[in-house]
């Protein structure tokens, strides 16, 4: 049921959860049987080791939530990549990043209408331990992709820091997606 709930797919079924310190801990344990080399592409069979991540996820009843994960390191077969050995891509989490992507989101959807600073504070009280430097970092970091199939755009300025700096959001009207997000009230 549980796995149902939280669907991280398949092969990444909750093994166990725990409570503690004001926290929630979701356990899962990578069933994957292979990875794909990020540098030449190669599949790879052949575990070289385990290791565990944690990621901050989408708080569960305003109570901070983190998974600790469970998952490989896979040996590149490939003799002529420099690549020895990598770690499993997961399918909620950017390489390396500590959060999930529907954290991201949950922020930048939340962090859209108010400065970074408010948007920490508000999102602590929501059950997220993010600073507004965080929040800074994830708005510049946004890629903007070109989508030709947008009839109708919506434009708002938003603070980025409250009095000190400002931007302009433009949204697709049809879904309020974010198309763009750009410095300045210009």
């Amino acid at each position: 049921m549980i796995n149902k709930l939280l669907n991280f797919g398949e092969d990444y079924p909750v093994t166990n959860t725990e409570e503690k310190n004001n926290m929630i801990i979701i356990h899962i344990k990578s069933k994957t049987d292979h990875g794909k080399c990020p540098n030449c592409g190669i599949e790879s069979y052949e575990y070289h080791a385990t290791y565990s991540r944690m990621i901050q996820d989408t708080p569960i009843h305003n109570t901070e939530t983190w998974l600790k994960v469970n998952a490989y390191e896979y040996r590149c077969n490939n003799p002529e990549c420099f690549i020895k050995t990598f770690n499993e891509s997961l399918p909620f989490a950017r390489k390396n990043k500590v959060m999930t992507d529907n954290l991201v989101r949950f922020i930048l959807s939340v962090s859209i209408f108010m400065s970074s600073s408010s948007t920490s504070l508000i999102l602590s009280f929501m059950g997220v331990k993010v600073s507004a430097d965080t929040i800074d970092n994830i708005i510049h970091n946004i890629k903007i992709i070109d989508r030709p199939d947008v009839e109708e755009v919506g434009i708002d300025d938003v603070a980025i820091r409250k009095g000190v700096s400002y931007a302009t959001a433009i949204y697709d009207l049809k879904d309020h997606s974010l198309l763009a997000l750009l410095e300045g009230r210009e």
